[in-house]
């Protein structure tokens, strides 16, 4: 092989070798760019699911707010209810020992 021929050659090599590690690093590139993509879209699919527990969880709390306001107002009309009760239990009271006092001092038949 001629002199010239020898330099060609080893230019050839040392721009395969160039062109080698390019394309290397061009591969690296790309197994880096896929486990990102891979990456985003697992995070995707993660943020979905955290949006969709989070509209389940205001639904459940719509509900339960809905559910506590009846609970109140029953509660509330139940507390009056017995109020009303107690009030007129305390009037029955009320009568029945004065209509025994007043008939204890002799006036129930003093009327007759």
């Amino acid at each position: 092989m001629s002199e010239k021929e020898k330099l060609m050659a080893s230019n050839n090599d040392s721009e395969y070798s160039k062109l080698d590690e390019v394309q290397d690093q061009v591969d690296r590139v790309k197994g880096v760019m896929r486990n990102n993509i891979k990456a985003v879209l697992e995070r995707g699919e993660d943020l979905d699911n955290i949006d969709e527990k989070a509209n389940d969880l205001a639904d459940s709390a719509d509900g339960f707010h809905q559910t506590s306001k009846k609970v109140k107002s029953h509660m509330c009309w139940k507390y009056v209810k017995a109020n009303i009760l107690l009030a007129l239990l305390i009037i029955i009271i009320l009568t029945v020992i004065i209509v025994i006092a007043v008939c204890a001092s002799g006036e129930c038949s003093k009327k007759k």
